[in-house]
């Protein structure tokens, strides 16, 4: 069984959402929120421009970027570069989180079926002897 875990604990899913750029301290977007959503809402009345970025070969860290629409392209790319090793940062712990999540969900697959099987033999063992101590 945790063989065939395996691949959800050495590259976990998670699904990301991006951030809201703009004056001060960057918001994160949670990937199935409100605030992503309304992001998306504002991007299709050319309020915001979305930036997609892939930052590595997996594609497992793609990020979405928003932007004001009336923010210079180039200013743009300078903040989102500037910003990638913060936005690493979080997605690696995110990525922790979820594979500590799939080891946790690997052990208790592995260990407590034996367990119960064990527990259940012993029962009927016992029950198979007359209830006797």
């Amino acid at each position: 069984m945790t063989l065939f875990m395996w691949q959800s604990v050495a590259n976990p899913y998670i699904s990301w959402g991006g951030f809201k750029m703009g004056q001060g301290e960057p918001e994160y977007l949670e990937p199935y929120g409100e605030t992503i959503s309304a992001a998306r809402e504002l991007k299709s009345r050319k309020l915001l421009v979305e930036y997609e970025i892939t930052y590595d070969k997996t594609a497992l860290r793609e990020t979405a970027f928003f932007f004001p629409a009336a923010s210079v392209h180039e200013d743009n790319l300078k903040a989102i570069e500037a910003y990638i090793p913060k936005a690493t940062a979080l997605q690696d712990a995110k990525i922790g989180m979820a594979r500590s999540e799939a080891l946790q969900g690997a052990l208790w697959g592995t260990v407590m079926p034996p367990v119960i099987l064990l527990m259940l033999g012993l029962a009927i063992r016992w029950a198979l002897l007359g209830f006797r101590a």
